[in-house]
């Protein structure tokens, strides 16, 4: 609705004298209008273009063509566009069937001057609240076409990945990891780190062979779609934006996609597309929740968040080892899955990582 010009009404009335009390009125509040005698004489100058409405009142009782009949052709071209039915005090029951069936609302024949007044202003607050939505509807469809389309061109750019992962081994699996890393220069070690604690985590768990080695791929290549992801997001200083937070997300559905090109990796891409979801649902891609989540990523979730918390990213410091394992014990059936948190505690995994975190930082130290 373009609010600079004058607003228009559509007067669909067949009876002359009501015509004229209308326009009057209309007239009076300073308002533009059309008039047409029936539904079939509405309808074509609508889509004529001859008339763009910000509302219509639109009469029930007409000849050729309905106030009822053409309601829902009118919300069809026009669905944005309040359409006030205009009803004679023995037609309430029809007029309150016409609202059910998309009318904005309805004015007993004949109203004052000030109830036309309030419902029309009513009808065009509605249509500008309506297309704000609509504009706002739109913008969203644009982003995600747009992150489709760079979805869409990162997998073209991986196609040298995909040919290594069909010769995978545990090697050029850490090679692949390196490559992850080598984009993030604030995750060096972060994921051989997860892997690391994973297995671990899995072993004390029972799980059965086969399911390690999955779980150690997946955990090691959990960030494998970040390849995908722009190095001016990954290494921005400071919190992302609300687009930047939507590209990053794409990350797990990326990698699961990449390792999915393989038989062989089913399991793990299934870990790798679920490893950011949350035990209360919470958690993206797909807002699973619970068992629902893939129960190789509830253990390469914890693995991936402790990590990530004991060690400095561009837009916040590392927490202390105590802040990590209190905020563990605090997330235990929020965001992580209960029995891994149990596991950790039992199998003291925590006093295992912290130990090898500490190897990793002397190594450091030590190097010329």
């Amino acid at each position: 609705m373009n609010t600079d010009q004058k607003r228009m009404v559509l007067v669909v009335e067949d009876n002359a004298p009501m015509q004229k009390v209308l326009s009057l009125s209309i007239q009076k509040m300073d308002y533009d209008y059309a008039i047409a005698k029936n539904g079939r004489e509405a309808l074509d100058l609508i889509e004529s273009g001859d008339v763009s409405p910000d509302a219509i009142l639109l009469d029930i009782r007409m000849p050729v063509m309905s106030g009822l009949v053409v309601l829902p052709k009118i919300r069809t071209i026009i669905p944005s566009v309040p359409v006030i039915m205009l009803t004679a005090f023995g037609d309430l029951e029809t007029g309150l069937a016409a609202m059910k069936a998309g009318a904005f609302d309805y004015l007993v024949k004949p109203s004052s001057l000030e109830k036309i007044r309030e419902t029309l202003e009513k009808a065009f607050s509605y249509r500008e609240i309506m297309e704000m939505k609509a504009e706002e509807e739109r913008k969203r469809e644009q982003q995600r076409l747009e992150l489709e389309k760079r979805v869409e061109s990162s997998y073209q750019e991986l196609g040298d990945v995909y040919g290594k992962l069909k010769k995978m081994n545990l090697q050029t699996a850490y090679a692949l990891a390196e490559t992850i890393e080598a984009k993030d220069r604030y995750t060096q070690g972060h994921c051989e780190r997860v892997r690391w604690l994973s297995s671990r985590i899995g072993k004390a768990m029972s799980l059965a062979d086969e399911e390690i080695e999955q779980l150690e791929y997946a955990a090691l290549l959990h960030d494998i779609g970040k390849i995908g992801i722009p190095d001016s997001i990954l290494n921005k200083e400071g919190p992302l934006n609300e687009r930047e937070r939507q590209i990053i997300r794409m990350h797990p559905i990326i990698g699961a996609q990449i390792l999915s090109t393989v038989e062989f990796f089913e399991k793990a891409a299934s870990a790798v597309r679920h490893h950011h979801e949350r035990w209360d649902g919470k958690g993206y891609p797909d807002g699973v929740e619970g068992e629902r989540i893939d129960h190789l990523a509830r253990i390469i979730s914890l693995a991936d968040t402790l990590d990530a918390m004991a060690t400095s990213r561009p837009y916040r410091r590392a927490l202390s080892f105590d802040e990590v394992l209190q905020e563990i014990h605090l997330m235990r059936g929020i965001q992580f899955a209960p029995d891994v948190v149990d596991v950790f505690f039992a199998a003291d995994l925590d006093k295992a990582y912290l130990e090898k975190f500490r190897e990793e930082v002397r190594k450091k130290k030590d190097k010329p």
